[in-house]
């Protein structure tokens, strides 16, 4: 009788059950089913708008070289090198900023001192990643007053896989201003 005694008064063991268990792996499953589509639109949604405002400080920069120099400046959907401009609507490559002492598309750098009777490269940015950019000219041209002379200009910024409102409008008055705006995906 002693055994049978000793047995009832066992404690009963810590830990989790195969059901507590079980459970909480089903309620984390349902967490996590829910959350991690939200934090990948997040995370696309932040990329688009990086590489808008990336686009958005490279204009801004052409801009105000041409209002400090006195001169033309230009910013321009750039060739593969990054070094001149490519003449192409797709600035999804990469876009360069250069003052433009010669109203062309050409960046004639010369000895790359930034003199004042030479194009002086000022940068050269690559393009997007797993981002479509186009624009509705190939480049942009600031006048000394701040003003361009082929404006305004829009550019459409989508990500490969766009959902939702994961597109940017840029639009580049012709007083140099920038305004980005979200839109909804279009095919």
């Amino acid at each position: 009788m002693s055994e049978v005694c000793t047995t009832m008064n066992m404690e009963r063991e810590k830990g989790f059950t195969l059901v507590e268990l079980l459970i909480t792996i089903v309620v984390v499953s349902i967490l996590l089913a829910t959350a991690v589509p939200s934090i990948m639109q997040m995370v696309k949604n932040n990329r688009v708008t990086t590489q808008a405002n990336k686009l958005v400080i490279a204009i801004q920069l052409a801009r105000n070289e041409a209002v400090k120099r006195g001169s033309r400046s230009t910013i321009c959907a750039a060739n593969t090198t990054l070094d001149n401009c490519s003449g192409s609507t797709d600035w999804s490559s990469g876009w360069i900023v250069f003052s433009n002492q010669g109203n062309d598309l050409t960046a004639d750098t010369g000895t790359d001192a930034c003199l004042e009777t030479e194009d002086c490269l000022m940068r050269a940015s690559d393009g997007v990643s797993n981002s479509v950019l186009t624009g509705s000219d190939s480049a942009i041209h600031f006048l000394p007053t701040g003003l361009t002379d082929n404006g305004p200009v829009t550019f459409t910024l989508k990500t490969d896989d766009c959902e939702y409102e994961q597109e940017r409008s840029i639009i580049v008055t012709l007083q140099g201003h920038t305004t980005i705006s979200r839109q909804a995906c279009t095919p």
